[in-house]
């Protein structure tokens, strides 16, 4: 009788304090649905919003040579538009997979690990976040493509959007590395166009869109 008691108070303490017993961050298992799990599995007991995210997320600079880190400055709208929870993911354009490495982590994020892709391409929350309203990281992609941010946002327990994204990411190799690399010569004289064929996308992307 006294377990079942035990097990009451643990539950209704985690019913009102629900930002305390959840407190941990998404797990692992969260990375590509981005979705907060269920009620059943310790989780928000909600569907995600549907409605228009009151959070903007903006990335500076979207179009960048390497080496450079890319600064992703998530915000919400209003004061009332706070962050209590949050999930930040880097993916390359058409994949699920994170990618790159997201550093200068505020105190309450960590790193989470996604199967599949890089161990330092997504953070969550670590602790209770409080009425954070803009949270600022870094982001270094680990090669050159197109990629995007994505974020989960959670403002109270039973209120979250999902799968929000920044615009494109334009990460390219600098031109003269790209035209040595493209005219190198084999021992035969003969030239061996050796540049990566994303590159080549990116730089007729630029073109199009620039």
């Amino acid at each position: 009788m006294t377990g079942h008691i035990a097990t009451l108070l643990i539950v209704v303490v985690c019913h009102i304090f629900a930002i305390e017993c959840f407190s941990g961050g998404a797990p692992a298992g969260a990375c590509v649905a981005m979705t907060p799990n269920p009620a059943s599995q310790g989780g928000h007991g909600a569907s995600p919003q549907n409605s228009v995210a009151p959070y903007t997320i903006t990335v500076s600079p979207a179009n960048l040579t390497m080496p450079g880190e890319i600064t992703v400055t998530i915000m919400g709208n209003s004061n009332t538009n706070t962050m209590q929870g949050i999930m930040v993911q880097a993916r390359a354009e058409g994949s699920t997979n994170t990618v790159g490495t997201f550093s200068a982590l505020p105190a309450k994020l960590k790193l989470l690990p996604c199967a599949g892709g890089s161990a330092e391409g997504a953070v969550t929350h670590k602790d209770r976040m409080g009425n954070i309203q803009t949270l600022t990281l870094k982001w270094t992609p680990s090669q050159p493509g197109m990629y995007k941010i994505w974020f989960t946002v959670v403002n109270v327990k039973a209120t979250f959007w999902v799968q929000q994204k920044s615009d494109t990411i334009y990460y390219t190799m600098p031109e003269t590395t790209m035209m040595t690399t493209m005219t190198t010569m084999t021992p035969s004289g003969s030239a061996m166009i050796t540049a990566s064929l994303g590159s080549i996308m990116i730089m007729i992307a630029l073109m199009v869109f620039v």
